[in-house]
């Protein structure tokens, strides 16, 4: 659940995933926050909810275009969201557009969000989890 990894990262000081300074801390939460209300109710892939997908499909897609023009515009030229290094923010918000949601999104409009994907599932840890569990 995203909200337990800003949690643990603090409590375990985890380095650079949980930032020190209180204003990056609030940008992990807002990001954290913001993925899991505004994005993840649209990309969610639950078989169980594929007929209500399909009657808001519209709405869906409308929804998440505005979403990742967010995420986007926020990425600019920037490798991640809060600061200078991989965090929690960049783990919840990737975590929440799993290659297996993201490969049903449109992401040519959104080249930000392309890149930092690659580069968030690119990680060697990203790497080795996916091969653990694939």
């Amino acid at each position: 659940m995203p909200g337990d990894q800003p949690y643990l990262a603090k409590r375990h000081g985890l380095g650079r995933l949980y930032p020190t300074a209180l204003e990056d801390e609030a940008r992990v939460w807002r990001w954290s926050l913001w993925a899991q209300g505004q994005l993840e109710p649209w990309v969610m892939r639950d078989v169980r909810l594929s007929e209500l997908r399909g009657g808001v499909a519209e709405r869906a897609t409308a929804e998440i275009d505005r979403s990742l023009t967010t995420l986007n515009r926020a990425l600019g030229d920037r490798s991640w969201l809060v600061g200078e290094d991989f965090t929690v923010a960049d783990l919840n918000v990737a975590g929440v557009l799993s290659p297996s949601r993201a490969q049903h999104l449109d992401l040519a409009p959104h080249p930000n969000v392309a890149a930092w994907l690659a580069r968030c599932y690119g990680r060697p840890a990203a790497l080795a989890t996916r091969a653990r569990f694939g």
